[in-house]
């Protein structure tokens, strides 16, 4: 009972004037100090605030907040902890078991001696209030850092796909011509099991909507990526040099190609084009270079499926920002046509927030 009243004058006590980082976040007790420690991956920041003196051994109690992406290492602790979720969206993971996904107002018991990890989500801030008993053996005792892989079946608990946050990530980061960033998630999207000749066919793809300049130095890039995990990596040297699934056999004669990029617009958008839209009327040949050359010479190529090229596209425009508004509405129609789902749309938009905040 002493327990919760103390909590329960915690949280009465909180200072009006916390820092909030960023502002729409709750952190409630201030954000405290910003540490970055081999036990996490990505910074974390901690506000140590009271510790409670229990019968047996004190029960420190700390505030941690985790931007999106951090996490903790693997570790357990010898007497059990309780977390208590603040705000944002957070990701927890017991060995062996399956990711939970954490969201504000939920609450953790994690059992003595039993591994775990713990962290943000993917797209999100998360706030946590840790109550951790101290115990002879240690508080906490740590183990390794948690990989990508398996951070990434916090998406999949999330109902979002790790694949398309990955193409939108390098689509996002290569429209803004952020190549330092760009590098780091096609090494991130390679470790997730993306491969090359697929982040190429995103970087070939990306050109019709961003243009040739930066399509081109996004190829570079994903170059100099993979010539970095090349060395002394022979499966990655021999992923690098093999090329793609050959595309499908284009058609032959005339108006054949533009046909075949007709009839895979109706696949994409689920109805009939019975003429060319109003710009395609007032400038044929634009209309001619969508058909043939887009729609016939591009999807034809089947490394990407119709899903994943809309992702990127969506990435792109939205990356491109205003005067492309109605292209972006247009093209996140054809992607849930795809099957695309809403989750998987916010999340592009969120992908999007984090590339412009890097």
């Amino acid at each position: 009972m002493r327990f919760l009243k103390t909590l329960l004058l915690l949280l009465l006590m909180a200072p009006a004037s916390a820092q909030k980082i960023p502002d729409s976040l709750n952190v409630i007790f201030g954000p405290g100090q910003r540490i970055e420690s081999p036990n996490f991956t990505g910074p974390v920041w901690v506000e140590r605030m009271v510790i409670i003196e229990d019968e047996t051994q004190p029960v420190p109690i700390g505030n941690v907040t985790f931007p999106p992406k951090s996490r903790s290492n693997w570790h357990h602790h010898s007497a059990g902890q309780t977390l208590l979720v603040l705000d944002g969206v957070g990701y927890y993971q017991e060995k062996g078991g399956s990711v939970q996904v954490l969201r504000k107002g939920d609450k953790v018991q994690c059992p003595s001696g039993v591994e775990h990890w713990h962290g943000a989500a993917n797209d999100h801030w998360f706030v946590q209030l840790a109550l951790t008993k101290e115990h002879p053996d240690g508080r906490v005792i740590w183990g390794e850092p948690v990989t990508n892989r398996q951070y990434q079946a916090g998406l999949t608990a999330e109902g979002k796909s790790w694949r398309y946050y990955h193409l939108a990530r390098v689509a996002a980061l290569a429209t803004q011509g952020d190549l330092h960033q760009l590098e780091i998630a096609f090494a991130d999207a390679l470790e997730a099991g993306l491969t090359v000749a697929e982040l190429r066919e995103a970087m070939v793809h990306l050109y019709a909507y961003a243009g040739f300049p930066r399509s081109i130095q996004g190829l570079k890039t994903l170059m100099a990526t993979t010539n970095k995990r090349a060395a002394g990596d022979d499966d990655m040297s021999t992923q690098a040099t093999t090329p793609p699934e050959p595309p499908t056999k284009l058609l032959k004669g005339k108006d054949a190609k533009y046909d075949q990029g007709l009839t895979t617009l109706e696949q994409l958008t689920g109805r009939a084009w019975t003429q060319p839209s109003d710009y395609g009327q007032f400038a044929p040949r634009i209309d001619v270079f969508l058909k043939e050359h887009l729609f016939a010479d591009v999807f034809a190529d089947q490394t990407l499926s119709y899903a994943d090229r809309e992702v990127i596209t969506v990435a792109v425009l939205a990356t491109l920002g205003e005067g492309v508004e109605p292209m972006l509405a247009g093209h996140s129609n054809i992607a849930r046509h795809q099957g695309v789902s809403e989750v998987d749309l916010r999340m592009i938009r969120s992908v999007l927030l984090q590339t412009q905040r890097l």
